[in-house]
């Protein structure tokens, strides 16, 4: 009886941190909301330019497992050599030298355009495309690259190791069932339903609460409108 009542008093504390949690979200995407905005709208690709769609790849590729700033310093690096990406070049901004082989596997010209969402597919239907045929790419980065290819209105989360600590109480990043990725997912819709945002642009602004800092995803060529 004593073991039930402390886990009922532990369940409890821990339901009211996780809304305590969800106010302060809301309480920062209702101040920063128009700054999410015009910060998707500034990265917003031009799908039929096929340099603005590598581009978003390649960060997908070499964001996984990877420190922000160090997966913007290779994207550098490999936009500039495309399709000529060297592993020992890459492994010298940390990333894994798979990641070379990943990013040269990548179209080179406008069959890269195949990449992009078509009109028939969902966002849904699209990340699990690009999971199946883009190397390098799990279900977490391919819903990063299908965000990436439309923040403004891309319906899915990335569920990454800041957003699994908000959601599921993660120390640390765990390949997720699809069941509870589209879970997670459903949560971050919840947030982004209330503000008037898409999926992903909640996510983002949930993933910069939660690390305490404002990433602009200004690291593409032309997203300097």
């Amino acid at each position: 009886m004593e073991r039930e009542v402390k886990q009922q008093t532990f369940t409890s504390l821990l339901e009211h941190s996780f809304r305590e949690r969800q106010r302060a979200i809301d309480r920062y995407c209702v101040q920063h909301r128009d700054t999410y905005l015009g910060m998707a709208a500034m990265i917003q690709p031009d799908v039929s330019n096929w340099t603005q769609v590598y581009s978003r790849a390649a960060f997908a590729i070499l964001s996984a497992n990877a420190r922000f700033q160090d997966a913007v310093t290779a994207l550098a690096y490999v936009n500039r050599h495309k399709g000529q990406v060297d592993a020992d070049t890459l492994v010298g901004y940390r990333m894994t030298p798979d990641k070379a082989e990943w990013c040269n596997r990548l179209p080179v010209g406008r069959p890269l355009l195949a990449l992009t969402r078509q009109d028939s597919e969902t966002y849904h239907d699209h990340r699990l495309r690009l999971k199946r045929d883009v190397l390098g790419l799990g279900l977490c980065k391919a819903s990063f690259l299908t965000a990436l290819l439309d923040p403004l209105n891309a319906d899915v989360a990335c569920i990454d190791t800041h957003m699994q600590k908000v959601y599921l109480g993660n120390t640390g990043f765990r390949s997720l069932s699809m069941t509870t990725y589209l879970g997670v997912e459903a949560k971050v819709r919840k947030v982004a339903e209330r503000h008037h945002v898409s999926t992903f642009l909640a996510q983002w602004m949930i993933w910069d609460h939660t690390r305490g800092s404002t990433t602009t995803h200004a690291i593409f060529p032309g997203s300097h409108k």
